[in-house]
């Protein structure tokens, strides 16, 4: 349902560069073997679910009245988190001593929403942070962060190159693509290191959960371990705070996804990108892993199917009957073990060891829309999502 956009070199480098990987292969039975022991550890029992939101405030801004209708959705239907995706090519969506980005600097809106008088965009400052988060505690909701990278930095990149000039920004900057962090230099990993610091601190202890990024990224299969690599560093960062990290699952090839920290939760929403070029489609599937691969070999996965579970409200289009179609159409023919698009023959049948899945709600296309209509509009999916793996749950439990 959301076409994703994909840089050059990852377009080039899946389509022409390197051998080709042994094949990703479907577990139709969705069945654990070798791993089986390792994942009995992480299996997830029905009446443990994690069904969430994810909304994108980076693209289209959510004040924060309207993030609490969200959390009040989540709360009344059964669900137990929000992922916040605050960073994307467009903007940075939340306060950051690190960027440069002060409520002291800023305007407010009649509404309350801050505008970093730099760059245009709204963001939430520190203290209206902790006032979603204590709203969501009293709900039993998680507030997740997602600081993305290395790609989707243009945001992070425009407010670095205001407070530190253009030639620092070239400096963490990937030599190979423009809007992406540098993976193998230190002085970039440091960087990301301290602003995920920057963000877990202003989360404090309600978040258990830190999502890292990790789409639509540049990379080659022969180039491909540089990534696991950083993402596990990443990781290890994460876990001496004491978070879970989260990652989206594009890296995640057969070739080298052994290396990858087996604690990082996997949250799966394309096995090909969503590319409408055939070509790339075809050799990614050839090379990424399966929902029903990673599952065998011990990592915890939340589904987050892009056809089923993604809303991509759009300005001057019919997003109320878009949103209603989605939650008719989950009710109809999605279940929690159906993860590669629309297709159910590859779906994984024991979805013990499946975490959960959410809902997400991207912004790129919905221009002038109000917040509050689309949170009106999606509730009705949202409580789709959530009920059609409850009454499973409970089928299950019986």
């Amino acid at each position: 349902m959301r076409l994703k956009t994909v840089s050059v070199y990852l377009l080039l480098s899946l389509v022409l560069g390197g051998v080709a990987a042994c094949g990703a292969t479907s577990d139709n039975s969705g069945t654990t073997s070798s791993a089986s022991s390792a994942q009995s550890n992480k299996s997830n029992t029905s009446a443990h679910k994690e069904i969430g939101l994810m909304l994108d405030t980076a693209r289209h801004f959510y004040s924060v009245n309207v993030i609490k209708n969200f959390i009040d959705n989540l709360a009344a239907s059964g669900g137990s988190f929000l992922h916040l995706h605050f960073s994307d090519h467009e903007n940075y969506a939340l306060e950051s001593d690190l960027l440069g980005q002060k409520v002291e600097n800023a305007t407010r809106r009649k509404d309350g929403v801050y505008i970093n008088p730099q760059t245009g965009k709204p963001f939430l400052s520190y203290r209206q942070l902790q006032e979603l988060i204590r709203y969501a505690q009293s709900k039993n909701i998680e507030v997740i962060p997602e600081v993305g990278s290395p790609n989707h930095m243009d945001g992070i990149f425009r407010l670095l190159a205001h407070k530190h000039g253009q030639g620092y920004v070239d400096s963490l900057k990937s030599t190979q693509v423009d809007d992406e962090i540098n993976i193998n230099k230190p002085e970039s990993i440091e960087f990301m290191k301290k602003l995920i610091t920057e963000v877990a601190d202003a989360f404090g202890s309600q978040s258990k959960h830190f999502h890292i990024g990790g789409d639509e990224f540049g990379y080659s299969e022969e180039n491909n371990q540089e990534f696991i690599d950083y993402a596990n560093k990443l990781a290890s960062f994460l876990e001496q705070k004491g978070l879970t990290p989260r990652l989206w699952n594009d890296g995640l090839i057969t070739k080298t996804v052994d290396g990858l920290n087996r604690n990082i939760q996997i949250t799966y929403w394309s096995y090909d990108g969503d590319t409408e070029n055939q070509v790339a489609a075809v050799r990614r599937r050839k090379i990424r892993a399966s929902m029903p691969d990673l599952i065998d070999k011990g990592f915890t996965v939340l589904n987050y199917n892009s056809y089923y579970l993604y809303l991509v409200p759009k300005e001057g289009g019919n997003f109320s009957h878009e949103a209603n179609f989605a939650g008719q159409d989950i009710e109809k023919r999605w279940n929690l073990g159906v993860w590669d698009g629309e297709n159910v023959n590859n779906a994984v049948r024991n979805t013990d060891n499946i975490l959960g899945a959410a809902l997400a709600i991207w912004g790129e296309d919905a221009g002038r829309l109000s917040d509050k209509s689309i949170q009106e509009h999606s509730s009705g999916t949202l409580k789709a999502v959530i009920r059609k793996i409850r009454a499973n749950d409970n089928q299950a439990g019986e």
